[in-house]
């Protein structure tokens, strides 16, 4: 453990960031896919809340779907590693949440009628991922990251089955 710890710090000079409390806004395009579901996507909101200390975030948030989705409401926990290189301070970690995106689209022609709560109650809320931002920038008291990667899964009732994919498209945040 010692020598991982050594070689982190050997190949990311400057890793110690600043301590504090970071509130942010953003929007982001979500999609679900699994064998026989593929969703397109989907925009939404998200406010987070997260505290920093030397290498890393920990926080959690809400997000909005704006498209279709009942209810369309996530909430999450993330730890996040981070690296302060100057203004550039990108993130990745693991994130645990809840999710009533469930939504599975119209049923195909020739599909029973009750074909969408049937396939809904497939899909548990439980999910896991990882979360990445890769560019994550600090401006003073400000950040601003894009291009945030989240990729996971359901964890109930079959993990892995269904694909849960979503695109930041912008981040904003201030440090209190």
């Amino acid at each position: 453990m010692r020598h991982w710890m050594m070689l982190v710090a050997a190949l990311l000079p400057g890793m110690a960031a600043a301590t504090g409390h970071e509130l942010s806004l953003g929007g982001a395009l979500f999609s679900t896919s699994g064998l026989s579901l593929a969703l397109p996507y989907r925009p939404g909101f998200e406010a987070s809340y997260a505290y920093q200390f030397d290498t890393w975030r920990l926080g959690g948030g809400v997000r909005w779907n704006l498209g279709g989705g009942s209810p369309p409401l996530e909430v999450y926990a993330r730890a996040q590693l981070t690296a302060d290189m100057g203004v550039w301070r990108p993130a990745v970690g693991p994130e645990l949440g809840l999710s009533g995106l469930r939504t599975v689209g119209p049923a195909p022609t020739g599909y029973p009628n009750d074909y969408q709560s049937t396939r809904a109650g497939l899909f548990g809320p439980a999910y896991v991922a990882i979360h990445a931002a890769p560019l994550r920038f600090a401006f003073g008291r400000f950040t601003a990251s894009t291009l945030e990667l989240h990729w996971g899964t359901l964890l109930t009732p079959r993990p892995g089955s269904v694909l849960r994919l979503q695109l930041g498209l912008l981040q904003v945040g201030v440090m209190l």
